[in-house]
């Protein structure tokens, strides 16, 4: 099983495909039919649908209320996504993004049942390229920097610097003391429902019926084996010290110690890195300093002489620039 989290997705132009495929033609369907009818209920009673004068019969009260309805409803959708559609192109063009996220089939779609609304969405993207682009997050890269400077100055022979922990009580050395984003790998037990149905008619209404309620504890077993499925839970930003044998989380208002010695694996990815266990759940740090995490680990763990070949740290070092040292001990403070 892979406890890397997947890359996240934008899924924003599927969604506006399928929702205005779905509801441009029935609210273009609803609103001529409806016209057709009151007018040809005005038409029976003498008048027309374009008489403003006239007033409106009993018979058609109805269906031209419904029109009226309608109506307000296709102005309020037209309205909403062509908003939606300045804000997006405005976000997109000045975070430099390929217009449409180059998904040039939904935008495609997209066009031909809202053509207003990529119309917009065009203009957006235009003024959104013009303005200057936000300020790029450089925390990542500062902390896998960080790490890469720690690296090969323990690597060289440096010693190690400590960090102050305020309010963090110990009789170890503190190295880190970070913010870090924390998460658990467990499953769990889900309890849910199952309905009955009673239902007295006809042999098509009876089975539809049956069916349907067939359908709904279908849906909520498959949502309980769903959400009691092994996952990561627990998610926290949360302190993170990190002394010569234990890592300290102060997870949902007390701390948690996780000894280095019942580390069984140690996985590091480009999100953070991932702590395996033989008694206890998979706790996974996430965050810039989670590479910083990896390196103190090792050396701690395995001692400066291993550093070069442990095999987690593997990815820091092929980054390493080459001739760059770091000058005095780097210390981590968040």
């Amino acid at each position: 099983m892979s406890f890397v989290p997947p890359p996240p997705k934008s899924r924003h132009w599927t969604f506006t495909a399928a929702a205005t495929t779905v509801v441009t033609p029935a609210l273009v369907w609803g609103i001529d039919r409806s016209y057709r009818s009151t007018d040809r209920c005005l038409r029976a009673h003498g008048s027309w649908i374009g008489d403003s004068e006239a007033d409106i019969p009993d018979a058609c009260s109805e269906i031209s209320a419904l029109l009226g309805m309608l109506a307000l409803i296709a102005g309020a959708y037209v309205a909403a996504t062509a908003i939606t559609g300045l804000c997006v192109g405005v976000a997109e063009g000045r975070r430099r993004r390929g217009f449409g996220h180059r998904r040039w089939f939904t935008v495609t779609v997209v066009g031909v049942v809202a053509p207003w609304a990529l119309a917009i969405y065009a203009v957006g993207y235009g003024i959104g390229r013009l303005l200057r682009p936000p300020a790029a997050d450089t925390s990542w890269t500062d902390g896998r920097d960080a790490a890469r400077r720690t690296l090969e100055f323990l690597a060289q022979g440096g010693q190690l610097g400590t960090v102050p922990a305020p309010g963090f009580l110990t009789d170890e050395p503190v190295h880190l003391d970070a913010r870090l984003h924390y998460a658990r790998h467990y499953g769990t037990t889900v309890t849910y429902q199952q309905t009955s149905a009673l239902a007295f008619g006809s042999a098509a209404f009876v089975t539809g019926a049956l069916l349907a309620n067939a359908v709904g504890n279908s849906n909520a077993r498959s949502r309980a084996a769903r959400l009691a499925s092994p996952q990561w839970r627990d998610h926290e930003l949360t302190r993170v010290v990190l002394t010569p044998t234990r890592t300290w989380c102060y997870s949902f208002g007390r701390w948690l110690s996780f000894d280095h010695t019942a580390v069984m694996e140690y996985h590091l990815d480009p999100h953070g890195v991932v702590l395996l266990f033989a008694d206890t759940e998979p706790l996974r740090l996430t965050g810039p300093a989670a590479w910083l995490h990896a390196v103190l680990f090792a050396y701690f763990r395995f001692g400066a002489s291993a550093l070069t070949t442990v095999s987690f740290l593997l990815p820091i070092s092929a980054a390493q620039s080459p001739g760059t040292a770091a000058a005095t001990s780097p210390a981590t403070s968040r």
